[in-house]
């Protein structure tokens, strides 16, 4: 079992020893077994996935997902719905957090694994401006934490989501071609969940993180230009010096100058990208600082990376990504 599960475990029984009885009831909503595939309740803006939970309760909650963020609920849903909230060492620091509450069976999320069922809490007026556009009135981002170690299917056409079983026998999966993907390690113990596979763009096979809910703000300008109806726009990510290499080479591939509100940055439009066998075109990357990576994003990664790979090259696909055995299935 990896050190981190054990030290988020003895922190959170510590703290709620005194409680069995929250404890205990926590515990039953935290540790369902899976044993069949379960849809969940995601709602798909432009390949951008949302869930929609609700609770035994009746409380409708609204998560962004992203599986190369981090995992966060803003306190004032913890506050409504008074979770039962403890302090806790989630991702090295210790920090505020929440359980999430039980949820009826027909509009069920699973709680994270790794953090023992905890979700770190952030202050409401701490939102970020992205955040705003993208969340609305929504409760929080669910992120690396919550995919970790568990195996997920996405068809982006059909815009379903599952969570499968652990028991591998019970999945029922349709047949693809399997990509290894890569985690962070340490002495022996997945680091970090955020997975890292090779792309093959133009002349280059470049190291990428997966980043489902990779996305950008787009100005009025952006959207008339890519004929786009809305701000929200699920680009991938790359590194400017990516970038200008690519533009050297391929002085045909379309740019759109800061289009991207954020960070008044440009947007590159690649004509294919290859994943295994898979294919996908066209792809839209916005160009971010080197340090964005060298600095950021290759901190949880086992290797560094130059970019994020996100929805917009999954447009056509069916993939199941399974932690577990870092595998990402393209199905057929």
């Amino acid at each position: 079992m990896p050190s981190y599960f054990l030290t988020i475990r003895a922190l959170v029984f510590s703290t709620l020893v005194a409680m069995p009885a929250v404890w205990t009831g926590m515990a039953e909503a935290r540790f369902i077994d899976i044993d069949h595939p379960v849809k969940m309740p995601a709602h798909f803006q432009h390949g951008l996935i949302f869930v929609e939970p609700v609770s035994q309760d009746g409380d409708t909650l609204r998560f962004f997902t992203d599986t190369a963020d981090g995992s966060l609920m803003y306190e004032d849903t913890a506050r409504r719905l008074e979770l039962t909230t403890t302090s806790a060492i989630i991702n090295d620091r210790e920090q505020e957090a929440a359980f999430l509450p039980p949820f009826a069976d027909d509009h069920y999320i699973p709680s994270p694994i790794i953090s023992d069922g905890l979700i770190p809490l952030r202050s409401d007026d701490r939102k970020p401006p992205h955040h705003r556009v993208i969340l609305k009135h929504g409760n929080g981002i669910l992120g690396s934490t919550w995919f970790a170690m568990r195996t997920w299917t996405i068809n982006f056409p059909e815009e379903t989501f599952y969570v499968q079983p652990t028991d591998e026998d019970a999945r029922n999966l349709d047949p693809g071609e399997t990509i290894p993907i890569s985690f962070a390690e340490e002495d022996g113990d997945r680091r970090y969940h955020f997975a890292r596979l090779p792309v093959v763009i133009g002349s280059d096979t470049l190291s990428l993180v997966l980043k489902t809910g990779s996305n950008i703000i787009l100005d009025e300008s952006g959207k008339e230009q890519l004929d786009h109806p809305d701000h929200i726009f699920p680009a991938g990510l790359i590194s400017e010096s990516q970038f200008r290499k690519w533009r050297e080479e391929n002085p045909d591939w379309n740019v759109f100058d800061d289009v991207d509100i954020n960070y008044n940055g440009d947007l590159i439009k690649v004509p294919e990208i290859q994943i295994g066998s898979y294919t996908a075109g066209p792809v839209h990357f916005a160009v971010r600082n080197d340090d964005a990576f060298a600095d950021w994003f290759s901190q949880f990664t086992d290797e560094p990376v130059t970019g994020a790979l996100g929805a917009d090259a999954f447009r056509s696909a069916h993939i199941t990504i399974d932690y577990f055995n870092a595998e990402l299935i393209i199905h057929d």
